[in-house]
């Protein structure tokens, strides 16, 4: 920021120039001179010089207030735009001192030395020095209230730089991409996030092909409690193929889950596995089933779960690929699948897995192995009860 800060200053202390408020009428023709030749020594960029010009006439002016002033500004002005900003600032606040200066010379020079407080990283003192400059400047311009923004977002103050920042965005004909930026991250630190979101808009019509205000803005609709829309930007971002990161490609295939668009998220998500950009691996698998199976696409689902299965290390797969045959009422594909979940271990739930393969016998008229199963089951607490039922009504229907 103060780098930034530092150009901005330089542009204005030297389109300002040395001479453009003074009279030749109230200076010597020493002093006149004196300014005009480091004038011209700016504009060549020789800093050197032109300082030794002029503290050569500090010396020189005795005791003449004026000339004093105008010799300490035009000092401040060439160590600023040589860079020595310490300098500068002694400099200026000795002409100020002097009380010499013209009402439109003080108020440049009070303009001045804001900027320069800001360059040295001290925003207190810039707040005051440039909030005292606008009472009396006629024109302030839309980088002055830009200053004040700054200023007080490096204090984090951010309601009064917000209020400077909509001044200088309002007044300017064509506001810079930075001062937008600048205004988005006030709004999103106050959590104005309708404003946050309408700056982003206005980010994205400046650079459509940005990826980052798009994130940002499918961030801001989450944390607006606006799902569809954050799923919405998503879509478009896919579109776009601007989503190539397998981070980014599955939130954005939650975030279609979280709407209740299922089907979509199965498809994005099976294209990109296709595609290479997110793996085939256990993990993502489990969810492609997932979506399919919430979208009630269940042969797609057993598909993706039978090639889950091969690579898991665990039972739990295996577990839900029972579940989904049960549904289909494929009891023997069931019964495989449930058996080799037992067989793989790792369950979070053992005894649901019994007490599911007793059901699976049962419709299969195994009542022998259903029973032995329902057994099974009654060995863990939260399957207990349920299997003392099934065996139960086994017992009566067999006596």
């Amino acid at each position: 920021m103060i780098n930034r800060l530092a150009q901005i200053l330089l542009i204005s202390i030297l389109t300002l120039g040395l001479m453009g408020t003074v009279n030749a009428a109230t200076v010597s023709p020493q002093t006149f001179n004196t300014l005009k030749k480091a004038e011209q020594l700016l504009d060549q960029k020789a800093y050197g010089k032109a300082i030794a010009v002029l503290q050569t006439r500090l010396g020189q002016v005795g005791s003449k207030p004026l000339e004093q002033a105008l010799i300490l500004r035009a000092l401040s002005s060439a160590h600023a735009a040589q860079g020595n900003y310490q300098r500068a600032l002694a400099y200026l606040e000795k002409a100020l001192a002097t009380q010499a200066l013209t009402d439109t010379q003080q108020r440049q020079a009070l303009r001045m030395l804001g900027q320069l407080y800001l360059a040295q990283n001290q925003p207190q003192k810039a707040i005051k020095t440039l909030e005292s400059w606008l009472t009396t400047a006629p024109n302030p311009l839309p980088e002055d209230y830009l200053l004040l923004a700054q200023a007080y977002t490096q204090l984090k103050r951010y309601r009064p730089a917000l209020k400077y920042i909509n001044q200088a965005i309002a007044q300017a004909s064509r506001p810079k991409e930075s001062w937008i930026q600048l205004r988005l991250s006030l709004n999103y630190f106050l959590k104005n996030y309708a404003a946050a979101i309408q700056d982003l808009h206005r980010l994205i019509r400046m650079k459509p092909n940005h990826k980052p205000y798009w994130d940002q803005l499918t961030s801001l609709y989450q944390l607006s409690r606006k799902p569809i829309s954050a799923a919405a930007i998503y879509e478009l971002q896919s579109l776009m193929d601007m989503l190539t990161k397998e981070k980014e490609i599955l939130q954005g295939i939650q975030l279609l889950r979280a709407i209740h668009v299922p089907y979509l998220a199965a498809q994005r998500l099976q294209q990109e596995i296709a595609k290479g950009r997110v793996k085939k691996n256990l993990k993502n698998l489990n969810l492609l089933a997932s979506c399919w199976t919430e979208a009630r696409e269940l042969k797609n689902a057993l598909q993706v779960l039978e090639r889950a299965a091969a690579l898991s290390t665990n039972g739990q797969v295996h577990f839900r690929l029972g579940q989904l045959y049960v549904e289909q009422e494929q009891w023997q594909k069931a019964a495989h699948a449930l058996r080799s979940a037992i067989k793989k271990g790792g369950l979070k739930s053992p005894g649901k897995t019994w007490l599911l393969l007793g059901s699976v016998f049962f419709e299969m008229k195994k009542t022998g192995q259903a029973v032995q199963a329902f057994k099974k089951a009654m060995q863990y607490q939260q399957t207990r009860n349920s299997a003392q039922q099934w065996l139960a009504f086994l017992s009566n229907k067999t006596s």
